[in-house]
């Protein structure tokens, strides 16, 4: 992306207020701010803040899945009634549903204590 385009695309983003100027003034609504922030042209150094914050929400909805594959697989158990064949196919969704849920778990402790080393 060129140098011009990236400042246009910055001087709009400061002109609605999307991110603020780097001196507390307020934005020309047609310029933007006068000066550009660093951070905003070196943006790698909040790239991997972006891609932790996606990888928890993405885990938190992964270990939501996981619960209610748990319960549906309880109740699965529980309306088979004595047919081996449907126990047995309850255990092995409970089992993977556990399993699941606990890689999953460990995973969002991981991407957390990343988070919390890279503030």
């Amino acid at each position: 992306m060129s140098s011009s385009v990236l400042k246009l695309i910055i001087g709009i983003a400061h002109a609605q207020e999307l991110i603020p100027c780097p001196d507390g003034s307020q934005a020309d609504s047609t310029i933007g701010c006068t000066t550009i922030p660093a951070n905003i042209l070196n943006p790698s150094a909040d790239i991997l803040k972006l891609i932790l914050k996606t990888a928890d929400g993405l885990l938190m909805i992964l270990t939501g899945i996981a619960v209610i594959f748990l319960m549906y697989s309880a109740i699965r158990y529980a309306m088979a009634a004595g047919n081996d064949d449907q126990i047995n196919k309850a255990k092995r969704a409970m089992f993977w549903s556990v399993f699941g849920l606990a890689i999953s778990s460990i995973s969002i402790f991981v991407v957390q204590f990343i988070m919390d080393i890279t503030k």
